[in-house]
């Protein structure tokens, strides 16, 4: 589904990488959001128009209030949940009436389908139309979800949940990071229902579940990048991707030229495309403007929704605001000195590729974790957002990403590491999607387990077993002592009877 630019870009940038490769591909686009690219201009692109009210949700309705608490508040999120599980419910069944699209699609007899474990719907697509194989992906790490249904393991008392900002030893950090594990779970099998309900509403109830289908896949690529992310346990199957959304920066045109020549340092700053600038609290827009005002010799190019409603920055000379900006190509301009963000994967790895440092402002999802990474790797500094309100603070991150070289430091050592590493994530894409497509689903590849309950899985048999053998024994002892101490009380009162 093309809801985000990130999204759209890395699904968009897969195809294409595909078609270079030699494999004759379709993108499927199912629209709810018209404005943004479709991020593929090599592959045969086939459409679906936006269903009129998942449009509506998605572009005029009201948004979750996402802007809402701190960077580590999960409420973020789970505010999300039904907003977008209505759109994807929505826009699925629209997809489902299209029935000479679905013949003509059925009739190509597709080697594979590539369906994003995000917007399920393309999942049960695959099967209707009779794919051959079905490759799952997703446009960040790996999540919670699709570990536990493909039986990645999992052990969270080491591996960071995809919500989660920190995990250390302590127990109120690992207790977060199991409550983060949860939340995923329930975000995205509300998420995978909907393609559920779509599907069997048409199919009738026997109608596989898209969480079987994304188990049986034949591969699991991710937009993960092993040099910009948290090590964790993997599996046979996964496939990290992560750098092949990242485009060569191309040329800047003349005006954004004139701008980066204005000062001796250009940052950006941009929210994404989800969160939108214009739509912060008027506290923190007037403390970023006052933040903006203590660095004369900096030009902020700030990615604002409504340039011409910004009262915050009126007077400010050194603040350039824009409804988009190209941010892979400026990030490739070696005028542009650092980024401000809100920890999208993109952004990530865009300016992990890049080598600039960062300051990170998660709002919601895997933001936080992102945010995380980078800070790990040192290239980065965390904001939260609850902190937009405190003009001291934001300052303070800035002129630590600008001035306090160890940050530049540790950004060019990641994006040498990127650049110098020994496969591409472009003979990784292409030979692992060709042999999926010849092979389908190679059962060595398989996670042993990866269907077994969860008592067996986590042996909790065998746990309870191990209790229950100390706990009989406990118990056989106590009735021979009290039938031991009974037979003595009978004897002594026999004895008793005789004197």
């Amino acid at each position: 589904m093309k809801n985000s630019y990130s999204h759209a870009n890395f699904i968009g940038r897969l195809s294409d990488v595909l078609v270079e490769g030699g494999l004759n591909v379709t993108t499927l686009i199912s629209e709810v959001r018209t404005t943004i690219s479709d991020g593929t201009s090599k592959s045969h692109i086939v459409r679906v128009e936006p269903q009129e009210e998942a449009y509506r949700l998605w572009n005029t309705g009201e948004m979750p209030p996402i802007f809402d608490g701190s960077s580590h508040d999960l409420r973020s999120i789970l505010s999300f949940v039904p907003h977008l599980r209505e759109v994807f419910l929505l826009q699925c069944r629209h997809l489902l009436t299209k029935t000479e699209m679905i013949e003509q699609l059925r009739r190509e007899e597709y080697d594979a389908v590539i369906g994003e474990t995000f917007d399920y719907c393309g999942f049960g697509l695959a099967k209707i139309i009779g794919a051959k194989t079905v490759i799952a992906t997703f446009s960040s790490s790996l999540n919670d979800y699709t570990a536990w249904i493909t039986g990645t393991p999992s052990p969270w008392a080491v591996t960071q949940a995809s919500y989660s900002g920190v995990l250390d030893r302590s127990i109120s950090s690992r207790l977060w990071n199991l409550l983060a594990v949860g939340v995923d779970y329930y975000v995205n099998w509300r998420w995978a229902g909907a393609a559920n309900d779509a599907f069997r509403e048409r199919f009738g109830n026997d109608f596989p579940s898209v969480e079987e289908m994304v188990a049986n896949s034949s591969l699991i690529i991710t937009a993960g990048d092993p040099l910009l992310d948290l090590a964790r346990p993997t599996q046979r199957k996964i496939v990290d991707i992560g750098a092949i959304g990242i485009r060569d920066a191309n040329p800047i045109d003349a005006e954004y030229d004139a701008i980066l020549n204005l000062r001796p340092k250009t940052v950006l700053f941009s929210m994404g495309s989800v969160a939108r600038s214009a739509s912060l609290f008027p506290e923190y827009k007037a403390a970023l403007a006052e933040t903006f005002k203590q660095f004369p010799d900096v030009t902020f190019i700030w990615k604002y929704e409504e340039p011409d409603n910004a009262p915050h920055v009126a007077g400010l000379d050194n603040v350039i605001l824009r409804k988009w900006i190209p941010q892979n190509d400026l990030l490739g301009d070696p005028r542009v000195s650092a980024l401000i963000t809100h920890g999208g994967k993109t952004s990530l790895n865009e300016v992990g590729a890049k080598g600039l440092p960062a300051v990170f402002i998660p709002i919601y999802g895997d933001q936080t974790k992102n945010a995380a990474i980078a800070v790990k790797l040192g290239f980065g500094v965390f904001l939260n957002k609850l902190d937009l309100a405190n003009a001291h603070l934001i300052e303070e991150a800035i002129r630590a990403i600008l001035y306090d070289e160890k940050y530049s430091i540790a950004a060019k050592r990641v994006a040498a590491t990127i650049k110098d590493r020994p496969f591409t994530a472009t003979e990784l894409l292409v030979k692992h999607v060709k042999f999926a497509a010849r092979y389908g689903n190679v059962k060595s590849l398989d996670m042993e387990g990866y269907d077994y309950p969860l008592y067996i899985y986590w042996n909790l048999d065998i746990l309870l077993l191990v209790l229950m053998i100390p706990l009989i024994s406990i118990l056989m002892l106590g009735w021979c002592i009290l039938r031991s101490s009974s037979q003595s009380t009978i004897v002594n009162k026999e004895k008793m009877k005789q004197n």
